[in-house]
């Protein structure tokens, strides 16, 4: 018999010495992005912090052993996080007839939805949309804003970063 989402959740929980709400929170964030990275703001973990393969920060910069810990985590989720089905997750600022979302997620009440098979990815800030065309890039995640601002967003390809306002910007037809 095939173990459940939360049974799941609970073993890596134990394993990893965590509570169950950090290894869903991880979880969701790396399904959101296929895996790829996850950021997030847990408290047993050291507050803030960000995730990708190689590259592993968290808020006290200065200790090894929750690094090496978070490092694990993540590694294990990010497996696991391709075998598990998704859970419902909000689509509120995806665009109605587009296919799947690889991945979205928000900063500072703005939203990005990344669409790697249409080249496009979608920022909803102030109220709207807007579209951008990503090709020439495939994206893998999302950088957080150190300007203070919260209003730049910085994308991860494989051959370092973007931001939008460097991508060209796709004029949606009115129909």
């Amino acid at each position: 018999m095939e173990k459940s989402r939360e049974e799941v959740i609970r073993e890596v929980a134990a394993e990893h010495g965590v509570t169950v709400g950090t290894v869903a929170t991880l979880l969701h964030g790396l399904q959101t992005t296929g895996g790829n990275q996850v950021q997030f703001n847990i408290g047993e973990l050291g507050g803030m912090g960000q995730w990708q393969p190689g590259m592993t920060m968290v808020g006290d910069m200065f200790n090894h052993t929750l690094k090496a810990k978070v490092d694990q985590l993540c590694s294990a989720l990010s497996a696991l996080s391709r075998k598990l089905p998704r859970e419902v997750v909000d689509d509120s600022h995806t665009i109605p007839g587009r296919s799947n979302a690889t991945f979205k997620g928000s900063q500072n009440d703005t939203h990005y939805t990344y669409y790697a098979d249409e080249n496009r990815l979608v920022i909803y800030d102030d109220g709207k949309n807007t579209s951008y065309d990503t090709t020439g890039y495939t994206l893998t995640g999302v950088q957080q804003s150190q300007d203070g601002s919260g209003k730049r967003l910085s994308f991860t390809y494989p051959g370092g970063t973007v931001q939008a306002k460097d991508l060209k910007e796709i004029q949606e037809s009115k129909s």
